[in-house]
């Protein structure tokens, strides 16, 4: 077994994506994955000492999350060097169908490794390089970092230089990182921005999304989907109304037209969009493999049925504040706020928008081998509803992604329809009300979504404070937990786990305690709100 070298911090993003593996334990929703077609004469020996030269590099491509005592932490391990078979395929295209079976594995966030590769030949100078990794080390931009740095390894490899001298020594590691950010939040430095989303996110509401079935308890995350393409001639039309709020982007653009579908949709003028924030703002950052991209919530309010013209300024200023305010992770920014929460769902925002989410070239080339990166997309959801569009200078294409136990093909058609004949109708007449302009999934559909629509499980309106005594070995044993992990002398029966001090991590102690007394609770339930009572009756 790999020897463990250092016990570290692990980040809020990673810890939440622990908790989420103690729900699920066997999903590979969070796995990153990409294909490398390599066309040339490929040194495979070369291949796999640039890779093993990268992991060596970034500690947390060798780490694990475990808990110990009441924190989640980084366990990191002693660099082995990677072993790196050569698999055999008949063609690219059946390679590819491999390769996305691979990143379909789930991992083991305890066990590690967190990272695998495999080399498939499907022709004599014809290569498929897969690369997985977990999203609680890797996100998206790191693959960028990992193809730069394996494409300049390969190169000096082959010469047979030593490795070690290729790269310029990392400044810091993803662990330094984490342990910076538990830092600026225990000295106080981000109560400024703790206190623009309290002010900011106050009252907000989270109507459910018209969903077209009933929730299943276990979903399987797959997807429907549907193109998405917003021409520049409209983008490029309401940048340039829109001018006198200042500079509109066509990302910007694009957000008005979804949160004004939004509010259409689901009748509420008070819409919360996520919206990826990269999480580099220091340059020493921008070189690292790690998980730093954050959740942003942007919160557009449309109760006043303004000229869409007006929804583009609110959304400008909305966005500029939002991203000046980034640091506060998604995690925590839900724990701060006490926001409500529903077993299934995410809090705050079921929905988001992300626009250039990829940092890999389209090619690079690499002693005599040219690189072509694949994204291996998962076809599962991450968001119930995420809308993924890509840039070239005004125009906007790609596609909206519905989660396909919530919703049928014909939601996610209309979906994309109703973005784009919001635009069209906002780029021929700018000062038209939020309420005029057409949208088919509103007009079409409003009615009887709003018959068939799930509603949320009330919660309870009894008094967080109220008191109240077990009166079964279930809530004797739930109470006796509940003291424990809160570190309360006395809990009562009535009293709902978060306001009474809790937290998802106290959630899951809650249940790890429980299984160690032969007692298993089941784990989305204790993550959402309840009473000791409410759960007592589910056992």
């Amino acid at each position: 077994m790999t020897e463990d070298l250092y016990v570290l911090p692990a980040s809020y993003g990673q810890q939440r994506l622990w908790l989420l593996e103690q729900i699920d334990p066997d999903t590979p929703l969070y796995n990153e994955a990409v294909g490398l077609r390599l066309r040339g004469p490929l040194d495979t020996a070369a291949l796999t000492a640039a890779m093993s030269e990268v992991v060596a590099r970034h500690e947390v491509l060798r780490s694990v999350l475990e808990l110990e005592g009441a924190e989640v932490v980084q366990v990191v391990r002693e660099a082995e060097p990677l072993a790196l078979p050569v698999h055999e395929a008949d063609s690219h295209e059946l390679a590819l169908a491999q390769a996305r079976e691979l990143a379909a594995v789930p991992f083991d966030l305890g066990r590690g490794p967190l990272v695998r590769c495999r080399l498939t030949r499907t022709g004599p100078d014809d290569h498929l390089f897969t690369v997985v990794v977990h999203h609680a080390v890797a996100d998206g931009w790191s693959l960028g970092v990992l193809l730069a740095e394996l494409t300049s390894l390969y190169t000096e490899a082959v010469r047979g230089t030593d490795l070690s001298t290729v790269l310029p020594e990392l400044a810091v590691q993803y662990a330094d990182f984490a342990a910076w950010q538990k830092e600026r939040l225990d000295t106080g430095e981000l109560d400024g921005q703790l206190d623009h989303w309290r002010e900011r996110l106050a009252g907000v509401a989270q109507p459910a999304l018209p969903t077209d079935r009933v929730p299943a308890a276990a979903p399987d995350r797959g997807t429907v989907q549907a193109p998405l393409r917003l021409p520049a001639a409209m983008v490029r039309q309401l940048r340039a109304v829109a001018g006198d709020t200042g500079d509109v982007t066509p990302f910007m653009v694009a957000l008005a037209a979804y949160a004004v579908v939004l509010a259409r949709w689901t009748r509420s003028p008070d819409v919360v969009v996520g919206l990826p924030f990269a999480g580099r703002g220091q340059e020493e950052l921008e070189s690292l493999v790690g998980f730093f991209v954050n959740t942003v919530p942007v919160r557009v309010d449309l109760s006043a049925d303004p000229e869409f013209t007006a929804v583009l300024g609110q959304v400008r200023g909305r966005c500029v504040d939002a991203y000046g305010n980034a640091d506060v992770p998604f995690e925590l920014l839900v724990e701060t706020l006490k926001l409500p929460r529903r077993s299934g769902r995410t809090p705050l925002t079921q929905t988001m928008l992300a626009v250039n989410n990829t940092w890999l070239p389209d090619r690079a080339e690499a002693a005599g081998v040219t690189i072509e990166p694949t994204t291996l997309l998962q076809e599962r959801a991450h968001f119930e509803i995420t809308v993924d569009l890509d840039g070239d200078g005004d125009e906007l294409t790609g596609a909206v992604v519905l989660q396909a136990d919530l919703f049928t093909q014909e939601t996610a058609d209309l979906l994309a329809r109703s973005v784009t004949a919001v635009l069209r109708g906002a780029a021929m007449a700018p000062g038209t009300k939020v309420s005029a302009l057409p949208c088919p999934l509103a007009d079409e559909r409003a009615a009887a979504r709003a018959e068939e629509a799930v509603t949320a499980p009330a919660i309870s309106t009894r008094p967080a404070g109220q008191a109240g005594a077990p009166r079964s070995a279930t809530e004797i044993m739930l109470a006796r937990l509940w003291t424990e992990v809160l570190e309360r002398d006395t809990v009562g029966v009535h009293e709902e786990f978060y306001a009474a001090g809790g937290n998802s991590l106290r959630a899951v102690r809650v249940v790890m305690r429980a299984r160690e007394q032969g007692v298993e609770l089941p784990m989305e339930r204790v993550l959402g709100e309840h009473t000791i009572r409410e759960l007592a009756e589910l056992l």
